[in-house]
C-alpha cells in the first residue's frame, strides 16, 4: 500500500478516513475465472456468448468460448450474466457533493472530505468504477481511494475548472473580493477550495494550468461559455479570447495531455474548435456547421440529456428564476443537437454531470432512461465503456493508469468489470438500478460487491 503524504494530502480525507464506508472489499488469493457469461466487450455490438474470462491480479488475462481452468483460482459461474467492463461516468463532480451554497458557506474541507468519500462509495456500488471529474479539487480524494484509504473508483482529475472573472467559475458573494486584485483569502471560497480558479489573460491562463498540471491533473478543464449555475455571465456570453484558449492547449499539450470545454452554445463551442480543444462538455445549442466541423477535426462530444430534458420548474438544481431560464433556452437546443450528433456519428460520451445532495444523485442514473429517446441501448453501452475510455487515454503523459486499458474487455486490460442480471443490449434501463441489476462489482482485480458467489 503506497503510504500517504501528510503535507500533500488536504486536511478533509482526515475525516474522510474514519468514515466507515459499506463497500468490503475481496482480495483474490488467486487468479479468477467467470464461465458461462455473455460478454460485451466494450465496443462491437456483438455480444461473445456462453464466454469465460479469467482475471488474474489485476489485468484480464483470457476472453474464449473454448473452456479454461485456473490452476489455485476461484471460478465464478455467471449463470448466463452479461458480463462487462466497469461503467465510466464521463462528467463527475465528486467534489460537488451537496448544495453549491451549503458547500460554498457551511462547510469546511474536513466536511467535504467525509462527504467526497461517500460520493464515491456510492459512485463504485453503483457499477462505475471510474469517473472523469470534470471540476473540484478532487486531488486529495484520488490519491486516498489509489492507497486504498476507502472504496471508490478511478478518478480521472482535472482539479478546478479555469474560468475569467465574472464567467461561469465565478461564484463569488458581493462581498467577496478578487482572488487577484484583493489576494487569494479574499477572493471567494470556490477559488480558495480550488474547486473552481480564476484566470484572466494568455500568461494567468498558463500559470493557472501548469499549477493544476503540478497538482497531479489528467486534463485541463477551460470554462469557455454562459453556464446555467452561475449568476453574473449571460449564457449566450462566449468567455476567453482566442489567446487565452490556445494558451490553455499549448500548456496541456506540451505535457501530453489535452483540454476540454465547458460550452454550452455554438459560439463558444466554435471558438473551442479554433483553438484545438479535442472534447466539448454540453454543447447542447449547436448549428450544423460546427457539428460538421467537430466530426471532421474528431473532436469528442460530451452531452448530457437528464439535466436539461427533465422538467425544467421542478429541477432541485436550478431553482433561481435566472437558472431556469438559462435551462430552458438549452433543453430547447437539446433535441437538435443530438440530432445533428447522430446525423454525423460524432463520437459520443456518457456523462452526467450530476451535483448536489444524496437525493439528487440518486437519479444519476436516469441519463440512462432520457438518452434511450436517441440512441440504441448498444449505443449507449458503448458510450459509457469503450467510447470514454478513448478520451480518459487521451491524458496521455498525465493519464494516471497508464499500464493497460479500461473500459474494453479484452486481455491485457484491467480488470474492471461487472456482471448484469439480464441483458442491457434489450434494456439498457437494467443499469440504472445497480442494486437489483448488477450481481458483481469488480476494480482493478478486486471485488466490491458480489451476490453471485
Amino acid at each position: 500500500m503506497r503510504k500517504l503524504n501528510p503535507k500533500t494530502l488536504t486536511a478533509a480525507l482526515a475525516v474522510a478516513v474514519s468514515v466507515a464506508l459499506p463497500a468490503a472489499a475481496q482480495d483474490a488469493s488467486g487468479p479468477i475465472l467467470f464461465t458461462n457469461v455473455n460478454v460485451f466487450d466494450g465496443v462491437n455490438e456483438a455480444l461473445i456468448t456462453n464466454a469465460n474470462v479469467v482475471v488474474t491480479d489485476n489485468l484480464i488475462t483470457a476472453v474464449s468460448t473454448e473452456p479454461l481452468a485456473v490452476a489455485g483460482g476461484r471460478v465464478i459461474d455467471g449463470g448466463g450474466r452479461t458480463l462487462m467492463p466497469g461503467l465510466i461516468e464521463g462528467h463527475a463532480h465528486i467534489m460537488l457533493h451537496t448544495d453549491p451554497v451549503q458547500l460554498l458557506i457551511s462547510q469546511d474541507t474536513f466536511e467535504q472530505g467525509a462527504r467526497a468519500a461517500k460520493r464515491a462509495n456510492d459512485y463504485l456500488m453503483s457499477g462505475f468504477t471510474t469517473v472523469r471529474d470534470m471540476g473540484g479539487n478532487c486531488f486529495g480524494v484520488k490519491r486516498a481511494i489509489d492507497a486504498d484509504v476507502f472504496s471508490g473508483p478511478r478518478i480521472y482529475c482535472g482539479g478546478a475548472g479555469i474560468g475569467q472573472t465574472s464567467g461561469h467559475g465565478d461564484f463569488r458573494m458581493p462581498s467577496d473580493g478578487h482572488p487577484v486584485l484583493d489576494g487569494p483569502e479574499f477572493g471567494g471560497t470556490a477559488n480558495r477550495y480550488k474547486h473552481t480558479l480564476i484566470a484572466d489573460g494568455a500568461d494567468d491562463v498558463r500559470r493557472t494550468v501548469r499549477e493544476l498540471l503540478f497538482r497531479g491533473a489528467s486534463h485541463i478543464k477551460i470554462l469557455a461559455g454562459g453556464g446555467v449555475t452561475s449568476f453574473t455571465d449571460p449564457l449566450q456570453a462566449a468567455q476567453y479570447t482566442h489567446e487565452e484558449l490556445k494558451a490553455a492547449v499549448e500548456e496541456a499539450t506540451r505535457y501530453g495531455t489535452y483540454v476540454t470545454v465547458h460550452a454550452q452554445l455554438n459560439n463558444s463551442v466554435s471558438n473551442a474548435l479554433d483553438a484545438g480543444v479535442r472534447v466539448i462538455e454540453h454543447g447542447l445549442v449547436l448549428e450544423e456547421d460546427t457539428v460538421k466541423r467537430m466530426k471532421e477535426l474528431g473532436v469528442f462530444y460530451s452531452p448530457q440529456a437528464f439535466l436539461p430534458l427533465q422538467d425544467v420548474s421542478g429541477n432541485p438544481q436550478f431553482q433561481a428564476p435566472i437558472q431556469q431560464a438559462k435551462l430552458a433556452i438549452v433543453a430547447e437546443g437539446t433535441r437538435n443537437a443530438f440530432d445533428l450528433a447522430r446525423k454525423y456519428e460524432l463520437k459520443i460520451l456518457w456523462g452526467t454531470d450530476v451535483f448536489g445532495s444524496d437525493e439528487i444523485f440518486k437519479n444519476f442514473t436516469k441519463e440512462f432512461a432520457f438518452r434511450d429517446e436517441f440512441w440504441s441501448p448498444i449505443e449507449q453501452m458503448q458510450q459509457v465503456t469503450g467510447n470514454n475510455a478513448q478520451v480518459l487515454a487521451l491524458s496521455g503523459l498525465k493519464n494516471p493508469y497508464p499500464d493497460a486499458p479500461l473500459g474494453v474487455i479484452q486481455s491485457g486490460a484491467y480488470a474492471d468489470i461487472i456482471l448484469v442480471n439480464g441483458d442491457p443490449t434489450t434494456d439498457i434501463k437494467l443499469l440504472m438500478d445497480a442494486e437489483r441489476n448488477i450481481d458483481l462489482i469488480m476494480k482493478d482485480g478486486v471485488i466490491y460487491k458480489n451476490t453471485v458467489k
